[in-house]
């Protein structure tokens, strides 16, 4: 018998990446870089991380949100998400075991620098090059590019797909420590 495809949903990008990482890490301090409302930083606090956004644009974490079985929850008015409105640096990395970039538009790169820097495990779910410090060119691989350069500054990287419509390929590298133990 073939075994069919799931069909790729048309959202839920962050319950569907929160619930990759609740599977494959432990919990432990997140930099949300680019995290936006804070949806992600939402979840994964519920689930026992300590997860920060770092994001120049102070934007308001919503008051519901849907799961993944379409099922509506309301977001506490009380509930506040540990929040650096700023652009995010290389330095901030030491603060942090996981670094997060989820579409984390001009900071791909220095992610990827930061997490050499400090030896902080990263994952990286790079969607286009927006205020990224490369030139760019037709018919180049931005995720391709964004791992070899990853190589270079000496990670090892392995990819993973999300079942989302659009970028829906990232890639991460761990050294183990925060890896779930069904994952290692």
């Amino acid at each position: 018998m073939q075994k069919k495809e799931l069909r790729k949903m048309k959202k839920f990008r962050f319950q569907l990446l929160h619930k990759w990482i609740v599977e494959n890490f432990l919990p432990c301090r997140i930099c949300d870089i680019g995290g936006g409302k804070g949806l992600l930083s939402f979840l994964l606090h519920n689930a026992g991380f300590d997860a920060t956004v770092i994001d120049p644009c102070d934007q308001i974490l919503p008051d519901k949100y849907k799961d993944l079985y379409n099922v509506k929850h309301k977001i506490p008015d009380t509930f506040k998400i540990k929040r650096l409105t700023k652009e995010y640096a290389i330095d901030m990395a030491k603060d942090y075991d996981l670094l997060i970039g989820l579409h984390a538009h001009g900071s791909n790169m220095k992610i990827l620098e930061g997490a050499a820097k400090y030896k902080k495990d990263f994952i990286l779910l790079p969607c286009c090059v927006i205020d990224e410090p490369i030139e760019i060119k037709p018919d180049i691989d931005w995720l391709k590019s964004l791992e070899e350069y990853a190589i270079t500054l000496g990670h090892k990287t392995t990819r993973f797909e999300l079942n989302f419509r659009g970028q829906n390929i990232g890639f991460y590298k761990t050294d183990g420590t925060f890896l779930a133990k069904k994952s290692r």
